[in-house]
This record gives C-alpha cells, structure tokens and sequence, in this order.
C-alpha cells in the first residue's frame, strides 16, 4: 500500500474509488496546486470511466475524457480506513497545469435550486483570485462552483452523473430530501453534461 501524505504527494496521481449502489468503480486525478493556495489548493479531475471490477492498470484512462468539469478537493485522498481511495499511480497529462476557472455567488440560499435566479456572478480565477467583474448566469453556467468538496461528494457527484448520462432516474436511487445528496444533485443539474460543452470554453469564463 502506498501511504499518502501531504509532503510525498505527486502531482498526477490517479485514486479509485467504489461507488454507491454498486454501480463499480471510479477514477479520477487529483492535481496539487497548493504551491498557490497552501490549505485547499487540491483539484480533482474525474474521468468518464466507470468498471465493474477494478482496474490492474490505469494506462487505458489517458485517453479517456473527464465526466465533469474540475472540482476543488477539501485535502488529499485518505488512503486509509473507512472511506478510503486506492492510489493506482500517475498519469501525467498537458492540462495537469491549467487551473480552472470556477465560478461564485453571495446565493441568498446555498442550496437555491435555480441558479439562473441568482446574481450577481464572478469567476476564482488560479484558486485564488475572485474577480471584480460581475457577469451573467450564462456567462458562468458551463462552469463548477467554487465550493470545496469531500471524497463522499466526488463519489456522488460520479454516481449520479453517471445516472445522468444514461437517462436513470435519480431521486428513484437517491433520497434528494438528504442535504448533501441534495446539494450534490442541485449542483449537477445546473452544470450542462460535460461532453455538451464546447471544448473552447471547458473551464473558462465567457468573456
């Protein structure tokens, strides 16, 4: 087992994960920009891969698309105890460098389901820069928010977006009434599908 810490992380690394409602396996890649942000500087990059039975090698995810846009991880993976990722090794790309943009709101309501009813809109550029400008919904719509997530909102968030793409009803799997599954599924629901975006405008603002 490799043990991860928060001196011998290296950038790149990709973690598997399981599911719930034994749907299988996720991978994702998580990126540490915390030479910028010291406390919460870590990106989680979720690839449009999902197995029944764990993966031996993680060669065949280099060419494999993300599921959705980048989220901002609360710390590096435990890779210990309940709830914990298994780290499956690097895999080393062009974009591991390119920061985001994420978008943010003062929401009345953190857990406002119609987002397009809230303004005003600005963008986090580099995980730490909030800008001045103020922009409309559809400006920032195609981006994620700016929130910090968890490990179990990484693996719901695959989940149900999974669920998404193949047409699977959702609240049938998932009790909504749940803040966090609500919260997890609020956010998705005003995300277009990732694959919908235009790949000039994948995690930037339009300007």
């Amino acid at each position: 087992m490799i043990c991860m810490n928060k001196t011998n992380f290296i950038k790149g690394s990709v973690f598997e994960y399981k599911l719930p409602l034994n749907i299988g396996f996720g991978y994702c890649k998580v990126i540490d920009f915390r030479n910028i942000r010291k406390f919460d500087g870590i990106i989680v990059k979720v690839f449009d891969y999902i197995s029944k039975e764990p993966l031996k090698e993680i060669g065949c995810l280099g060419n494999v698309d993300y599921l959705f846009g980048a989220r901002r991880l609360s710390d590096i993976p435990n890779t210990r105890g309940k709830g914990a990722w298994k780290m499956k090794g690097v895999l080393i790309s062009a974009d591991d460098n390119v920061i985001p943009d994420f978008k943010y709101s003062n929401k009345s309501s953190p857990l406002v389901k119609d987002e397009s009813t809230v303004s005003p809109w600005f963008v986090v550029k580099d995980i730490n820069k909030t800008s001045e400008i103020q922009y409309s919904y559809d400006k920032v719509r195609h981006l994620e928010d700016n929130v910090i997530t968890g490990q179990l909102g990484i693996e719901l968030r695959t989940a149900m977006e999974y669920m998404r793409i193949n047409k699977i009803d959702i609240r049938k799997h998932f009790d909504i009434t749940v803040t966090t599954n609500w919260n997890i599924y609020r956010t998705m629901i005003n995300t277009p599908i990732y694959k919908s975006i235009p790949i000039e405008i994948r995690g930037k603002v339009i300007e």
